[in-house]
């Protein structure tokens, strides 16, 4: 059983029924992903699992190019079966998303990851065309001006951070652009670096330990733990924040050896040298 969506082009600087690649690229995985998450959603409130052979065939998504302005059209869903379980609810969540668009509000229930699909394709839409129709099954059309739609219900909301901690770990990624580093702690976690305090002079310890003090927010599905706002310094040496000495190079202990005066001769008599050979013989 399959539905049909539709993403109708109105305005757009190319010819009746064409799209630039990369508009039609952006705009095909974008519609995607979102027909993924919804299905996924949708598929464990009916209780159906999370197996990846089950929800491939239900968010199978199909692609036409049509006239009339160009229209993409989108077949949804699983072509053999003749019962598709979580077609209304992923319809009616696509509803909802679509109403959404047009009042710039996010409705309820809108996972993260799928708010995260729907700002993607809100820029897919912006950047192929200045309006947009969308059609779903059994609903009627909705035309949106895309330089009208804001994307900020629709981008991911930070969680509080709960604490100040301080991390340790190589600084492995800098992006000075929007001061979001990354670092690997010692067992290969990596963890976002967000708002970087300093990050010009931050930057310049990519590839050192570095000891990364922020306000703490845990990962959750595909988002990794970060740390907000921190302030990124170079880290001591273990052995200086526990007092003990630095382990010496081979090198440092031959020199030093060599450089000792020599051993004093033992000062044994017979019998005391018979004796220690005596119990070094066992």
């Amino acid at each position: 059983m399959t539905r049909q969506y539709e993403i109708r082009l109105i305005g757009h600087q190319a010819p009746d029924g064409e799209v630039l690649s990369s508009d039609a690229v952006n705009l095909i995985s974008s519609f995607k992903e979102l027909t993924y998450r919804l299905t996924r959603s949708a598929a464990n409130r009916e209780g159906l699992g999370r197996t990846d052979a089950v929800l491939e065939k239900l968010a199978t998504v199909r692609v036409s190019l049509r006239a009339g302005s160009t229209r993409l059209g989108f077949v949804v869903g699983d072509e053999d079966g003749l019962i598709d379980p979580v077609a209304d609810e992923a319809d009616a969540a696509y509803w909802r998303i679509v109403q959404g668009l047009a009042s710039n509000s996010r409705p309820e229930g809108v996972s993260e990851s799928a708010a995260v699909a729907v700002d993607d394709l809100i820029q897919a839409m912006a950047k192929a065309s200045p309006t947009v129709e969308l059609n779903a099954p059994d609903r009627p059309s909705v035309t949106i001006a895309t330089a009208e739609i804001i994307r900020a219900p629709w981008q991911r909301r930070e969680e509080p951070a709960t604490e100040q901690v301080t991390l340790h770990g190589i600084l492995e990624m800098v992006d000075l652009a929007s001061d979001r580093f990354r670092i690997r702690d010692a067992v290969g976690n990596k963890i976002d670096l967000v708002d970087v305090v300093d990050s010009d002079v931050v930057a310049h310890l990519v590839g050192v330990e570095v000891a990364a003090t922020g306000g703490l927010v845990m990962g959750s599905g595909s988002h990794r733990t970060r740390l907000m706002s921190p302030t990124v310094v170079a880290a001591t040496p273990v052995f200086k924040l526990l007092g003990v000495p630095a382990t010496k190079t081979v090198e440092e202990l031959v020199a030093e050896a060599s450089q000792a005066p020599p051993a004093e001769p033992l000062d044994l008599t017979d019998d005391e040298l018979a004796a220690f050979l005596a119990a070094a013989r066992g």
